[in-house]
């Protein structure tokens, strides 16, 4: 593969930080590169197939306007791909919440994950999951690798 087209093969995640009004950060994922930028922020370049996930906030002088948790995983160059704010060329998106009470749900969802999983590592499927659960104010079942990969299977297969 050439420089350029392995260039566009990437998926760019761009994070800003200004004060009190933005405030985006990686929750998890091992970008293939990762460098800070001159105005406050930083860029994370994903491979196709990586799953990842960051925290949106957006303030003004009257406190928190939005906050946003995403799970996305790159994709392929030639895929249909969702736009996300912040995701060049775009993502499948996995999770998203939106609001305080679904982003805090989504939080803890991952800080449970985490104490016991490499949250990277988590299959798809149980993000997908994680997103219809809490989108219908349910508490998610707990990640079994091996039912979510049958389940994702059996969803290909069909």
């Amino acid at each position: 593969m050439s420089g350029a087209s392995e260039q566009t093969a990437l998926t760019t995640l761009t994070l800003t930080v200004r004060g009190k009004s933005a405030n985006d950060r990686l929750l998890f994922g091992r970008g293939f590169h990762s460098r800070r930028l001159p105005y406050r922020g930083a860029m994370h370049l994903f491979e196709p197939g990586q799953v990842f996930g960051f925290v949106r906030w957006r303030g003004d002088g009257f406190g928190t306007q939005t906050w946003r948790v995403v799970v996305a995983e790159a994709g392929h160059p030639g895929e249909k791909l969702t736009r996300i704010p912040g995701i060049k060329p775009g993502a499948h998106l996995l999770l998203h919440a939106f609001g305080k009470t679904r982003a805090k749900r989504a939080l803890r969802a991952i800080d449970v994950l985490s104490d016991a999983h490499v949250v990277h590592d988590v299959h798809p499927a149980y993000w997908r999951h994680v997103h219809a659960q809490i989108a219908s104010n349910l508490l998610p079942d707990p990640y079994d690798p091996d039912v979510f990969a049958s389940l994702d299977l059996a969803r290909s297969s069909s």
